[in-house]
């Protein structure tokens, strides 16, 4: 039993797995904290915790905390930082199922990223696959122009600007690590939500601003798990198995919060993940 579970995480599959679930369960924290923080303030305490935690520890390995390439660093930052606010916003505004399947179309946008900015080659296929992701975006909001929720349009602009983030994350791997990578996404974070904590900042309950500091802790502890899953596995796989998330939340968003689930979120969900699931694949066999 002991050496089955040690195959599993040392091949990574488990971390996968294990970041998933973490990352699942600080979606529905997020989701039950936007009853009492705003977006910005809980976006502030994460990055402020995260660069609290993450500077020493790269100190401590003899690694400058400027990084290298730190232009794309910084706008890595700024992507990503919007993205998780965009995220935030999304989610206090429609079921928390349905902002987080519509950050997984990052792929469809990160595909389209590499090929405006990194000059990738799209092939027919991969083309056809970014087309039905968006016909599942169509379908899965199933837009009424005449009284449109707007926290869609916010959970889909976290998924652009995730697929713009992974596009520079992949360009800032060439010369920094991933600890370095997300220190900086949490110190451009820090600064840009600072002006907005600092302007409204109350001193929460403490049973509050304790799961608040949980769930930074959480969205940390899900990442290096995350990066470290990923040198023990295929991308591929990695991303298949990280995709669970979606499920543990939709399953959490319909048990806790009564999240409806309709025609609409089921067929235009399977459209978004499968076309993101799918590029993945073509990808990294191309590799």
């Amino acid at each position: 039993m002991i050496k089955t579970a040690t195959r599993i995480t040392s091949s990574g599959l488990g971390l996968m797995l294990l970041s998933a679930l973490i990352f699942s369960f600080a979606d529905i924290l997020t989701k039950y904290l936007t009853f009492f923080f705003s977006p910005m303030e809980i976006a502030f305490v994460r990055f402020f915790l995260g660069v609290l935690l993450l500077g020493p520890i790269l100190s401590s390995k003899g690694i400058s905390l400027r990084g290298n390439q730190t232009g794309i660093l910084i706008l890595r930052g700024i992507s990503g930082t919007l993205s998780f606010f965009c995220l935030l916003q999304s989610i206090t505004m429609i079921p928390l199922a349905e902002a987080i399947v519509l950050l997984y179309t990052f792929p469809l946008f990160a595909f389209l990223f590499s090929f405006l900015f990194l000059k990738t080659e799209i092939e027919p296929l991969e083309l056809l696959l970014i087309g039905t992701g968006l016909i599942g975006v169509y379908i899965f909001i199933h837009p009424d122009f005449q009284s449109f929720n707007k926290g869609y349009l916010f959970g889909l602009l976290s998924g652009c600007l995730g697929g713009l983030a992974m596009v520079l994350i992949y360009k800032a791997r060439q010369t920094n690590g991933s600890l370095m990578i997300y220190f900086y996404f949490c110190l451009v974070g820090g600064i840009l939500t600072f002006p907005f904590w600092i302007g409204r900042f109350e001193l929460p309950e403490v049973s509050h601003g304790f799961l608040l500091i949980l769930l930074a802790l959480l969205l940390l502890v899900g990442q290096v798990l995350m990066n470290q899953g990923f040198k023990y596995c295929k991308a591929a796989e990695g991303s298949l198995i990280l995709m669970s998330e979606v499920f543990f939340t939709g399953m959490a968003g319909v048990l806790l919060f009564k999240d409806p689930v309709t025609y609409h979120t089921i067929v235009g969900g399977v459209l978004i993940l499968g076309s993101g699931v799918l590029l993945n694949l073509l990808k990294f066999s191309k590799r």
